[in-house]
């Protein structure tokens, strides 16, 4: 049984893949194009391989959602059956073309959305407010501060396997509560966007929660 499964394997879904490798994970990738999948198998080393997404749907137990919003409901759809009981984590973010806005909040989130329509799988957010270039490069602290990766979730088991993936690559986890808070965790990456990309922060930031401990 393949352990992870990345559905997109564009930067964010292609670095985690690849770090999880190292990790000692098995992993596959799947992507809208097959050659974008067979490349970042390649790059992940001897544990990592590219399936076609029917076959990833039934061969791992936890998928990593990293493509864009709007294809995972689509192209998911067909393999509701698969993913009953597997946990999906969603780390796509529901923003307009051009990153500048979310296309809905409020009273729902693109998690939300997701659980709505697979309710037989466990949805838990998470990964989705930190840059591509973080995780490339590996970085899990900036200025000795380790950096922050927020989880949601109403499946307590599940966001329990989710928070160790996130301790065990090397981050601060943090129990965001329930999947309603994704409601706060998408606009947490658009104002990452924002920072980064429009006000000329660069793409070397992340956010860090500090307490007393």
């Amino acid at each position: 049984m393949i352990k992870l499964g990345i559905f997109g394997s564009g930067k964010v879904g292609g670095s985690l893949g690849a770090w999880a490798a190292a990790k000692g994970d098995s992993v596959a990738f799947t992507a809208k194009h097959e050659a974008s999948a067979e490349r970042a198998a390649r790059a992940a080393g001897h544990r990592a391989r590219a399936l076609p997404l029917a076959e990833l749907a039934r061969e791992c137990d936890l998928l990593l959602l990293t493509a864009p919003f709007a294809e995972i409901i689509p192209s998911l759809a067909p393999f509701s059956a698969d993913l009953r009981g597997k946990i999906l984590v969603d780390v796509s973010n529901p923003i307009t073309p051009d990153h500048r806005a979310l296309t809905m909040g409020f009273s729902t989130s693109g998690a939300e959305e997701i659980a709505r329509r697979f309710p037989e799988s466990q949805v838990v957010k998470a990964f989705n407010a930190t840059f591509a270039e973080i995780y490339a490069a590996r970085r899990t602290e900036i200025h000795g501060q380790k950096i922050t990766v927020l989880a949601a979730g109403d499946h307590e088991p599940a966001k329990t396997q989710i928070i160790d993936l996130i301790r065990r690559l090397g981050f601060e986890p943090i129990d965001a509560g329930p999947l309603a808070n994704a409601r706060y965790l998408e606009p947490l990456s658009l104002l990452n966007i924002q920072l980064g990309r429009v006000l000329g922060l660069g793409t070397d930031i992340a956010f860090t929660l500090l307490r007393k401990t």
